[in-house]
């Protein structure tokens, strides 16, 4: 999968009352970093995704003041995506950006729920459900001819769930949308449920508002609902 960037998150967490809304003290800087923070998650997760995480967790949330932006994210994408070239035999080391991550507050095991959106380093039609036998099993949910769902455990058997969009960058090689596609991850060792389905359902809603502003040439099409698969 993506290889996750090494930025480091502030020690201090916003409530989610902030990421609802709600007023805070603070200094200009400060106001402009939380601004951003707020519209990245609930732009991600909707105000029904953050009442999710917030009603599935056993004691206080917040989230990171630190995570990058959409605009950020999209331009680390672009630059990778351009840099592909088909000619390029060796396994490419893309990183990815953190959109969002709220954890639970004060809790020393790091309890947390994070989405990050980046070029992925496996092709749209790798075969996850096929992958060797010292692979974790995975189950993918095709979407339609331009997204799909994967989900499954990691070799330390924590449950993960990504996200695939064929989405063309202007300027990159045509093959770039098959094989450097957008893709997007949720970790989560933070909400008691472990139910796939919520987790899959958010991070498709997340992956809508990501790629409407991360203009994709081929115009994917990415629906509100897993119930609405194959319908686009």
């Amino acid at each position: 999968m993506g290889l996750m960037n090494m930025r480091k998150t502030a020690a201090s967490f916003l409530s989610l009352v902030v990421l609802l809304g709600a007023g805070a003290c603070s200094t200009d800087n400060d106001s402009k970093q939380e601004t951003a923070t707020e519209s990245t998650c609930e732009k991600l997760l909707g105000e029904a995704g953050v009442e999710w995480v917030k009603n599935n967790t056993v004691g206080e949330t917040g989230v990171s003041p630190d995570s990058d932006t959409l605009e950020s994210a999209k331009s680390l994408f672009h630059k990778q995506a351009r840099s592909w070239k088909p000619s390029t035999e060796e396994v490419p080391t893309f990183s990815n950006s953190e959109l969002c991550q709220v954890v639970k507050t004060g809790s020393p095991s790091g309890e947390s729920l994070s989405i990050r959106y980046g070029a992925s380093v496996v092709s749209f039609d790798h075969p996850f459900d096929q992958d060797s036998p010292s692979t974790p099993a995975r189950t993918v949910t095709p979407i339609n001819t331009d997204v799909k769902l994967v989900h499954g455990k990691d070799s330390k058997e924590k449950s993960k769930y990504y996200v695939y969009v064929r989405c063309q960058v202007e300027g990159a090689s045509t093959a770039q949308r098959d094989e450097v596609p957008l893709e997007g991850v949720m970790t989560d060792s933070l909400t008691e449920k472990e139910a796939a389905d919520a987790h899959l359902q958010y991070l498709l809603q997340s992956a809508r508002a990501v790629t409407r502003g991360f203009q994709c040439q081929n115009a994917p099409k990415v629906p509100l609902s897993i119930a609405d698969r194959g319908t686009h």
